[in-house]
């Protein structure tokens, strides 16, 4: 059983990752190469630094609101510590097949490792930023959307003939209140953690229900947590912490600003928001695809041809160059990181003795 699943996730990696190469072959197979690079040697140093910049500081905000979940879960954490978690995890869910999936599971062990937080506060940690995640990423489709309005029409009528599109991100910031308030209900009177737990104990593994049978304590301290969190109040649950991971979303926004400016597009900040946000959207909920990839790069050149913006393919490909390789810098930052972990395991490696004679 547990081969066949390795398999078939296996499978999956392979398909999705084909599907994103065929998407990119499929946008990008007219463009002139020549042109693109010569799109990208017009971007300096200093501009290559701006464009890395957005990702630290959204990286940096989303750090401080999550510190401050810890807090009111009674956990005193470093921001370093924090940062450095999200570094990692952010490497491994922007560069992997269903890297999501993995980057979750990896941040309550690397919590404990660096911040010292107990297994069960991490997962309620983790419950309370997914809930802001999704709570502050409703305002910031709702907000930018608003701001962007006008070219949204614009790019509902060229796209479909309707202006009907136009009002989709309107229902999409719906959508993720409902979520937002189905997540924060759920952890705060539905004991979510201890029916995994009656759920995981159907599952026909010795090794599986003798280590549930030692953490059934850290699944009702989940819910514990969850509950305490959840009851402290709006302000402290979502309104302060909120507002730093709002940060984080709008820093998605102005580097995708940045680079078109950079490479010579003069779109104002809400018309660059206004497409992002809906595609950042999409980049989550096809979350089998390695940061979007393909999906983002094929939205991005449509849009940039219905806005008018002049050779579009050319711009999105020197576009999408200058994001993928902002990508591959930070998870190559955190990849390192992560390769880290493994030194001290490496140093206390018994040593070969050498008989001098």
């Amino acid at each position: 059983m547990v081969k066949q699943e390795g398999r078939g996730l296996f499978a999956l990696r392979v398909a999705s990752g084909l599907c994103a190469l065929s998407l990119l072959v499929w946008t990008f197979h007219n463009v002139d190469f020549a042109r693109v690079e010569s799109s990208l040697g017009g971007v300096s140093l200093f501009g290559l630094m701006l464009i890395v910049s957005p990702a630290l500081l959204s990286l940096g905000l989303e750090a401080v609101g999550w510190r401050m979940v810890f807090h009111t879960l009674g956990q005193r954490v470093a921001l370093r510590a924090i940062l450095r978690v999200r570094m990692m995890t952010e490497a491994v869910a922007q560069t992997l097949p269903l890297g999501v999936v993995w980057a979750e599971s990896l941040k309550p062990v690397l919590l404990e490792r660096h911040a010292r937080v107990p297994a069960s506060r991490a997962v309620a940690g983790l419950v309370a930023r997914k809930y802001l995640l999704i709570s502050s990423q409703a305002v910031y489709v709702a907000a930018l959307s608003a701001g962007g309005f006008v070219t949204l029409r614009k790019l509902s009528l060229a796209l479909t003939g309707h202006v009907g599109f136009a009002w989709a991100a309107f229902g999409v910031s719906g959508l993720l209140c409902l979520l937002a308030l189905a997540v924060g209900g759920a952890f705060a009177h539905g004991q979510v953690a201890d029916r995994v737990h009656t759920l995981l104990r159907r599952l026909p593994n010795a090794r599986l229900q003798a280590e549930l049978r030692r953490r059934r304590a850290g699944f009702a301290s989940t819910d514990t947590l969850s509950e305490r969190y959840f009851a402290t109040g709006l302000v402290r649950t979502t309104l302060l912490p909120g507002v730093f991971f709002l940060g984080g979303w709008l820093c998605e926004s102005l580097e995708s600003f940045i680079i078109l400016r950079l490479l010579g597009v003069e779109l104002d900040f809400f018309a660059v928001a206004s497409v992002e946000v809906l595609l950042s959207f999409l980049k989550n909920v096809l979350f089998i695809l390695p940061s979007g990839i393909g999906v983002q790069d094929v939205g991005y050149v449509s849009a940039l041809s219905a806005l008018g913006v002049p050779d579009a393919l050319t711009v999105g490909a020197a576009f999408s160059a200058l994001k993928r390789g902002k990508e591959l810098f930070w998870a190559a930052i955190g990849y390192a990181l992560l390769a880290s972990e493994a030194r001290p395991a490496l140093g206390t490696a018994p040593q070969l003795s050498v008989d001098p004679a």
